[in-house]
């Protein structure tokens, strides 16, 4: 594997997740700077590029045929023309810097009963339950997870001295 692919690969990943988008200027901010890189065929690329998007947003489950007519395009591009790896890198700095960075704030003011969740996308199940804890095991996560856990186990024979470890 050549120094080129990985490039190749996240180039690919940027460019298919933008076709996929329902948000129509960033993907013509997308578009753009994919087919600029083509320089003088870079008309040519455009048209693939939105004939590629078309596809994908007719019928999602194309995106991984999008991305294996793409990434061997994009690879071949990086071996032609030696300028255009410095090219696409910065543009996909200038695209990650766009982008909305995730994340969120909560603030809970007052009293308070019940439990309290922030989550970006949870896939899978999550139960509650009754107690101090809620369950997500079987959930995928797609980014960090940071979390506290506590136990809270007022009056079992561990709480008391001399009965260190036994539960009731």
């Amino acid at each position: 594997m050549d120094e080129s692919t990985p490039l190749a690969e996240q180039a690919t990943t940027t460019l298919v997740r933008s076709m996929a988008s329902d948000d129509a200027p960033v993907w013509q901010v997308v578009l753009e700077g994919f087919a600029a890189l083509f320089g003088h065929a870079g008309h040519v690329a455009a048209a693939e590029l939105e004939r590629s998007r078309d596809e994908v947003v007719a019928r999602p489950d194309l995106a991984d045929e999008a991305a294996g007519e793409w990434k061997p395009k994009l690879r071949r591009l990086l071996a032609a023309d030696p300028g255009a790896a410095a090219r696409l890198r910065a543009l996909l700095r200038d695209l990650d810097a766009d982008r909305p960075q995730r994340g969120g704030t909560n603030r809970i003011d007052g009293g308070m009963t019940g439990i309290a969740i922030q989550a970006g996308t949870i896939h899978g199940g999550v139960n509650r339950y009754d107690g101090d804890h809620v369950d997500f095991s079987g959930g995928t996560f797609h980014d960090r997870v940071v979390g506290k856990e506590e136990h809270h186990h007022e009056g079992t024979r561990s709480d008391r001295p001399g009965n260190a470890g036994e539960r009731p």
